[in-house]
């Protein structure tokens, strides 16, 4: 049995240890979630909204322990919790609205019946679904994928190892509803027992929102289940994936909007922790010394230090050293190629954790590692460009596809952007943020463009059906 562990990162003592679950353990959960979804499929899916929402309570009647776990286990400050916490109730609300007015209707066919056809598409629960979460928005990304689920049909099986007391509370608050047990379950697996459970288990659907490399093990056990003598052996997986998003702020962006957006919210939040956070500028050169200056005064007024005071605004990395270090070394790279920190450009340690200074990384080139490479952390390259076409060459060239973003007065220009961009989001004066009324969707490396939030991501997580009926011989 591999035994699992986490510790705090800011103060370095563990918070949690358990043993991975078995392979029949887990494989039995999914049993047992089969027979909850097909009793909870059967409510009608208003029904199903409205317990959800009822279920939702929890979260607000328990939110300062909720965000103390957070805080404790992955190193958020204290605030930031509190905040993805309403902003997850926002989300998950939404996604009730949408059930309820009429997301999960059968496609209405009827302006194609005839005489001897009278059809429909019907959206059905298609039965459990395995949700493997990460640790850096642990409760935006376990709760987008479980409302969904739910609110289909479905039944759940969340894994949330690297934040366990977030997985527990989704437990208490949807595990039993309307009296049916088993509804979501967190399981406490490796990564040898989860892969288990995608090639053998009696599940439906795989959701990973992680890596790449964790995405591409993800596919290769979908793509093993095929082999295997399992009752449903072609299922589907969705997977949100890293990225490189790039920001362009042209020569017609209202600056202090754009540094707000770019630098505050785009590349600081969470620490930078954030697979769609800007993590490359590229600034047309009429406006690069200005927009470098507020760049620099933004991340200059930020605290690193203990999640827990309330003057913190960024926290320790969850990756600790190691992750520091990796970032460092790219810092390090890029100026050994000519760039220049503009301010940061080296760590500090605080306590027991090392944290790495907010660094602004200004004349970078397009071939550095930390242009290409995905970061996870406090560092943000600036580029000038010259023209529009030259910042939309470069935006594209990456083998990402989550998100790009534009900062313009100009709608003709972002409209050329738009059109320009193959991001599964394009933003216009803004980023970094999640809106559920918009399907969440990543291409390329990031992704196999399956989608979460919005109405169509309701339809994602369901089964299709199509009906087909001669009304011939039928009457009333």
């Amino acid at each position: 049995m591999t035994h699992m562990t986490l510790n705090n990162p800011f103060t370095g003592e563990q918070v949690f240890a358990a043993g991975s679950e078995t392979r029949e353990q887990v494989l039995q959960r999914a049993r047992r979630a089969q027979t909850a979804s097909h009793a909870w499929s059967q409510l009608e899916v208003t029904v199903r909204a409205d317990l959800l929402r009822q279920a939702l309570n929890h979260f607000e009647q328990h939110a300062d322990d909720i965000a103390a776990g957070i805080t404790r286990e992955m190193g958020k400050p204290l605030a930031a919790a509190h905040e993805e916490l309403q902003f997850m109730l926002e989300r998950a609300r939404s996604m009730c609205d949408f059930a309820s007015d009429g997301a999960l209707h059968a496609v209405d066919l009827s302006n194609y019946h005839d005489a001897q056809f009278s059809g429909r598409i019907e959206y059905r629960a298609k039965g459990v679904v395995f949700i493997i979460t990460p640790w850096n928005y642990p409760l935006f990304c376990a709760i987008n994928g479980s409302i969904a689920a739910l609110l289909a049909g479905n039944a759940v099986l969340l894994k949330h190892s690297t934040t366990p007391s977030v997985g527990e509370h989704f437990q208490r608050a949807f595990g039993e509803l309307a009296g049916i047990a088993d509804l979501l379950q967190h399981v406490l697996v490796d990564f040898a027992t989860s892969a288990e459970l995608i090639e053998h288990g009696d599940i439906n659907h795989v959701i990973f929102t992680g890596s790449v490399r964790g995405g591409q093990s993800i596919a290769h056990s979908v793509a093993r289940r095929c082999l295997n003598d399992v009752h449903n052996p072609f299922i589907q997986c969705s997977l949100e994936l890293g990225s490189n998003d790039a920001a362009y702020i042209a020569a017609d962006a209202d600056l202090d909007h754009a540094a707000l957006w770019a630098v505050k919210i785009g590349r600081l939040h969470n620490s930078g922790q954030s697979c769609c956070a800007v993590k490359r500028v590229y600034c047309h050169a009429s406006s690069y010394d200005e927009f470098l200056q507020r760049a620099s005064d933004i991340m200059a007024a930020e605290v690193s230090g203990d999640p827990l005071a309330a003057d913190t605004t960024l926290g320790p990395l969850f990756g600790g050293d190691q992750a520091v270090q990796a970032l460092q070394a790219m810092i390090d790279d890029a100026m050994a190629k000519a760039a220049r920190a503009v301010c940061g450009g080296g760590s500090e340690r605080i306590g027991q954790a090392l944290f790495l200074q907010p660094t602004l990384l200004a004349d970078c080139r397009h071939d550095m590692q930390v242009m290409h490479e995905e970061t996870f952390g406090p560092v943000l390259p600036v580029m000038p460009v010259n023209e529009d076409a030259q910042a939309i060459e470069l935006v594209g060239d990456s083998r990402y596809g989550l998100t790009s973003s534009i900062f313009t007065t100009s709608r003709a220009r972002a409209e050329q952007f738009i059109q320009a961009m193959h991001s599964g989001t394009v933003y216009v004066n803004a980023c970094n943020f999640v809106d559920a009324r918009l399907g969440w969707i990543g291409h390329g490396h990031s992704g196999n463009g399956a989608i979460a939030l919005s109405p169509l991501g309701l339809q994602a997580l369901s089964a299709a059906h199509s009906i087909n009926i001669n009304p011939e011989l039928l009457h009333d």
